[in-house]
């Protein structure tokens, strides 16, 4: 009984010492950002260290006494903007308030329980209170950008600030309103011709590939793809003529697509290893060992494909150059066998498993794949 008692705590303490380097790491970078200065940092941060283990001493107390500061931190941030007028940055800082307070509020109840006491942990209705105040001013850094000429990336974030303005609040104003208005005017809609001489078999694949790539990674994309004939795509982009309120153009080109023929390396090794045989002699029997030698015949076989294409995006309207870029993509395929000759030991196999290697096709479509998430990925950032 005593020996399986002191393997059990053996493995408890094994297993705390395990769990607690995840939040002892975490603590430490939190304990970098306060010696810094920066408490918003480290509130999130030892949050998250007492998220994993909310029986975290160290976590716990760091937590509890900088959680005030953060705020107050935060709360120092917003008037600043406040003084000046400046609601878009205001706006930004608010959302450390409202982040540091529902970290604290939606909790482990452990951690409310350890924190109560020392620290008074904010109502629902103060929550509701600071989304209405955080839409409020949201609504008016969007309105700074009305009747305004704005250019691209106005545009978009003034929509963004609308959609979090609603998001907070919806029924503010004439915030939703604003928010499909300012939508229509973000909205890019766009054309994408590919090159000749992109195989004719993968290119509505392309087109949806980079359709997709490039909307993603919101609730609602600010990107809309027109499909255009040659005459009107070659319009749009030498003339300028709008087709469908076609608003930006995007060409790609397939610079090359090169196969490197299937390859196979060989090298040799020798292997020696000793046999015993009983000898009958005079003496009675004796055991010799008999040196035998096989050899293992190593094989590597690969065969890659490698992909270049260029893109120009242009400002329909203006004609102005927004992006441009070209990517060089490889897609490779190989494994090792080996097979054995000469004298093998019993039960030793002859040779490992082979299979064939990705076909010509299977490799384009691989390199195809990643030159079109790395031209989307561009063409999103610049767009």
């Amino acid at each position: 009984m005593k020996k399986n008692k002191l393997i059990f705590i053996f493995w408890l303490s094994f297993v705390l010492i395990g769990c607690s380097g995840m939040e002892e790491r975490i603590n430490n970078k939190a304990i970098t950002k306060i010696e810094r200065g920066n408490y918003i940092e480290a509130s999130y941060l030892l949050n998250d260290a007492i998220k994993i283990n909310p029986n975290y001493l160290d976590g716990m107390v760091n937590y509890r006494n900088i959680y005030p500061r953060a705020l107050d931190q935060a709360i120092e941030k917003i008037d600043e903007y406040k003084k000046v007028f400046d609601y878009k940055k205001e706006a930004y800082a608010s959302e450390n308030l409202l982040k540091l307070k529902e970290n604290y509020y939606y909790a482990d109840d452990i951690v409310k329980q350890k924190l109560g006491l020392s620290l008074e942990l904010p109502t629902i209705e103060e929550l509701y209170k600071l989304k209405n105040t955080m839409s409020e001013t949201y609504y008016n850094a969007g309105n700074e950008l009305e009747g305004r000429k704005l250019n691209r990336i106005e545009k978009r974030e003034k929509y963004f600030l609308y959609e979090r303005g609603v998001e907070l609040n919806s029924k503010y104003k004439d915030m939703v309103d604003r928010r499909e208005k300012a939508y229509e005017k973000a909205l890019v809609n766009t054309m994408i011709k590919f090159s000749k001489n992109t195989p004719t078999s993968y290119l509505n694949n392309l087109e949806t590939q980079i359709e997709g790539n490039i909307a993603r990674g919101r609730k609602r994309t600010l990107i809309r793809i027109f499909p255009l004939d040659n005459k009107k795509f070659i319009d749009a982009w030498d003339q300028g003529k709008v087709q469908n309120k076609i608003n930006t153009g995007i060409k790609i080109n397939l610079n090359y697509i090169t196969m490197t023929p299937e390859s196979i390396k060989k090298s040799v090794t020798p292997i020696t290893w000793s046999e015993e045989h009983i000898v009958e002699t005079k003496n009675g029997s004796v055991i010799k060992k008999l040196k035998k030698t096989y050899f293992k015949n190593d094989f590597y076989k690969m065969a890659h494909v490698k992909i270049s294409f260029t893109y120009t995006m242009k400002d329909i309207s203006s004609g102005e150059i927004i992006g441009s870029g070209t990517f060089h993509c490889i897609a490779q395929d190989s494994y090792r066998w080996s097979t054995f000759t000469g004298s093998i030991p019993k039960g030793k196999k002859r040779e490992t498993s082979i299979r064939k290697l990705k076909s010509k096709e299977e490799l384009i479509e691989m390199a195809l794949s990643d030159a079109v998430l790395k031209i989307s990925s561009d063409i999103s950032e610049k767009i």
